[in-house]
């Protein structure tokens, strides 16, 4: 038995020795500096190695390593890729340190800058942040190309720090990727929106819709393109489809009030900009919106009674300022330094005969306006 001992440590031992002796002198180096924490010199080392050895696999394997201790993760993403080439030894090492930099790089992107960048007021500092997040991004998707998560923040990142040019070409990659994603397929048309690419954007929304005919999203963006073209009732038919789908969101509500206030249908905005308000009770300007909707359609019945001297006008004017009225005395409280609310009040006070209130209300319009 002690012989066995004897002989299967002298294997061992030989085993060791022709494995070593199998490395080359160079590679030998690279891993003593590495282990080290030499890592320049086993850069240097790595480089020689992989010219004096090129079908070695472990050599392409550790300037791999390196390449990504140097954050360069496209010359790590090809080094590895030469390994593996050679031969599947390294496999399990390089899918270890694939997923180590994607994730360490894409959470860091994501944590540290790009969703502080979006609540950032400072311009400066916003489109800095949008450049480091950039970078972040595509240092996890060249550490692994063949995940998507990276890409379409990363397309963002670039356009938002204004490079343009890649930041299409990422979204784009993103789709060739998952080319049934309608998710995707809208951020494709937000690009080409934010880019003034309209047409572009209103196919991919199309498009998307194609793919999920209940994306909501792509309603909106539809509807928004067909309001700046002023075409109202194609604005209408996808604010409308869009707000059967996402009946919480207050945009929705709200860009369909104001199309109809805009082509003078006051009553019909009304319900509208109130749905705004319930969903977004801090929306001053829906606030407005619907201030203006009451004093409109009360002028404009006032004005049919001044044509016809048909009573029912009139008592329609008024019933519009006496449902104004309680709503603007309200809304003034809560946005004390719209001048338009403190003029709106004070029409309604006038037509009911409350004097002194109007002119207070004038007199607070005239403050917040600077005028005399």
């Amino acid at each position: 038995m002690k012989k066995l001992v004897v002989v299967l440590g002298i294997m061992v031992l030989f085993a060791i020795i022709i494995l070593s002796s199998c490395r080359p002198p160079e590679l030998e180096g690279v891993v003593i500096n590495m282990n080290q924490g030499l890592y320049d010199k086993a850069y240097d080392l790595a480089k020689e190695a992989v010219q004096k050895y090129p079908t070695n696999a472990e050599a392409w394997y550790l300037l791999g390593d390196l390449h990504a201790r140097h954050n360069k993760f496209a010359e790590m993403s090809e080094a590895f890729d030469k390994s593996l080439a050679i031969g599947p030894n390294f496999k399990p090492q390089i899918d270890q340190e694939r997923g180590k930099y994607f994730a360490e790089n894409y959470n860091d992107a994501l944590k540290s800058f790009y969703v502080p960048a979006r609540t950032e007021t400072d311009s400066v500092k916003k489109k800095e942040l949008f450049k480091k997040a950039a970078e972040k991004f595509l240092f996890a998707h060249l550490s692994m190309p063949n995940r998507m998560e990276p890409l379409a923040p990363m397309s963002v990142s670039f356009l938002e720090y204004g490079d343009t040019a890649t930041a299409e070409k990422y979204i784009l990659k993103a789709i060739d990727m998952n080319p049934k994603n309608d998710t995707l397929i809208v951020q494709v048309g937000d690009f080409y929106y934010r880019t003034n690419q309209e047409e572009k954007a209103k196919q991919m929304y199309e498009k998307a819709l194609m793919t999920n005919p209940n994306n909501a999203d792509a309603y909106l963006a539809l509807g928004e393109i067909y309001t700046k073209r002023q075409d109202w009732d194609k604005a209408m038919e996808m604010f409308l489809k869009a707000m059967e789908l996402q009946p919480n969101n207050p945009a929705i509500p709200n860009n369909v009030g104001i199309i109809l206030y805009n082509n003078e249908k006051f009553e019909e905005a009304m319900p509208y900009m109130k749905k705004t308000i319930e969903l977004e009770a801090d929306n001053q300007n829906a606030f407005e919106v619907l201030s203006l909707c009451y004093m409109q359609a009360a002028q404009k019945n006032n004005e049919k009674f001044s044509e016809t001297e048909k009573p029912e006008f009139q008592q329609m004017a008024m019933k519009f300022y006496d449902e104004a009225l309680p709503f603007l005395q309200d809304a003034v409280i809560k946005f004390p330094d719209s001048s338009l609310l403190h003029n709106n009040l004070g029409v309604c006070y006038a037509q009911k005969g409350m004097v002194d209130k109007a002119k207070e209300e004038f007199e607070k319009q005239k403050q917040l306006e600077g005028t005399p």
